[in-house]
């Protein structure tokens, strides 16, 4: 593939920025559910929002967009282990990084 246009470099971004919000959304769900079934369909939109930010980050050719997502994936694997605050805390603030480095 040749060089990214500016037009699907905008586009790869806005998807980017969505998949973060749709994962912090999925998260603060995930977070105040209390009923099993419910806790699993957030995880399953957090899996995906984590597809979408990797699809994309490799559309944009970004490398520190990869490497902030690996820190994601890797925090994210943490939290459904433990599901502490701390964890939660930790996968917030990734997901603040990647928002700023998306820009």
């Amino acid at each position: 593939m040749g060089p990214i246009t500016p037009h699907n470099k905008k586009l790869y971004t806005q998807q980017y920025k969505h998949g973060i919000d749709l994962f912090q959304r999925a998260l603060d769900g995930h977070a105040t559910a209390d009923e099993v079934h419910k806790k699993d369909a957030f995880k399953k939109v957090m899996d995906q929002a984590l597809n979408i930010l990797n699809e994309t980050a490799r559309g944009l050719k970004d490398e520190k967009l990869l490497a902030q997502n690996a820190k994601i994936e890797q925090d994210y694997n943490n939290y459904k282990s433990s599901e502490t605050d701390s964890e939660k805390g930790k996968l917030i603030s990734d997901l603040t990084q990647a928002e700023k480095k998306a820009r």
